[in-house]
Parts: C-alpha cells; structure tokens; sequence
C-alpha cells in the first residue's frame, strides 16, 4: 500500500471529495451520470447535519483518495454511524488501501462510543463483497424499501 495518512474530515478537501467522488462512481460498475452541482450539493447537505462523521484518505501529497461520509444516527439500541458514502480512487481499490481505511473508521468510531455500522449497498456489486470481506453481514429480517412522497391521486 503506498503511503496513506487517514484523517477526520477537513472541509479544506471539500473540493477534491466531489470530484473523486463524480470519478469513482461515473466509472465502472455504477456508470453513475453525475453533475459537479448534484454532487456538491449532496456533500453541502450531509456535512450541513449536525451528526455527520466523516474521513478523507491521502497519498504523500496530500491529494484525496478515499472518502467515508455518515451520520450518526438514533435507533431503539442506542446509536449508529450511518455510512452513506464510502469510496475509494480506481487506481487505488483491491490494493488493501480500502480495509484500511474501514479500519481506521471502526476504530475512530469505537473511540466514541459508536458500538456499530449500518449502510447499504448494491447485492452483487464488489462493494457487497468488500464489506462482507470485513465483517459486515446483511440482515435476514430486514429489506430496504424506497418510496414516493407523492400522493396518489
């Protein structure tokens, strides 16, 4: 693995987080059609809750590679980080960098009394692999469900 410091979000990395994230999910296997404004807004809106938790990865150069953006969150067992984004530069994933960096999360999250994780992802995709890889399972009485505001008229 090259030489990567984790850190806590810094809002100075805003910027390079969009576009890292309009690279990685533009390209395979999401081919995500992505503008910068739809992006920058998703980031203004997450770090605009006052429970978001995230954390950047850098090379020696201070350039962003990896990125984990969440929330915590309230349920009937206490609370959870909600990992909403997690990825990792093209050039960079199946290198090790990606359990790293998960790891560097668990434990920051940990320290604070965050006991576990909740997100989802695509079945079949290599995310569903990687996050079953280190430790994460999905639940069997339990499905996520999507739907509209709009009312039926």
């Amino acid at each position: 693995m090259i030489d990567t410091r984790f850190i806590v979000w810094d809002n100075q990395y805003l910027e390079e987080t969009i576009q890292l994230y309009i690279d990685v999910f533009s390209a395979e296997p999401w081919n995500d059609v992505l503008t910068y404004e739809e992006i920058k807004l998703y980031l203004d809106r997450i770090l605009a809750m006052n429970t978001f938790e995230g954390y950047l990865a850098l090379d020696d150069t201070d350039a962003v590679i990896a990125a984990s953006l969440g929330f915590i969150r309230p349920w009937f067992r206490g609370i959870q980080y909600h990992l909403d984004s997690f990825y990792i530069a093209r050039t960079h994933q199946s290198k090790g960098l990606g359990g790293a960096f998960l790891d560097f999360v668990k434990n920051d999250l940990a320290q604070k009394n965050i006991p576990s994780i909740a997100l989802d992802t695509e079945i079949g995709y290599p995310s569903d692999q990687f996050y079953r890889k280190h430790g994460f399972s999905n639940n069997p009485d339990s499905v996520t469900m999507y739907g509209s505001t709009q009312l039926k008229k």
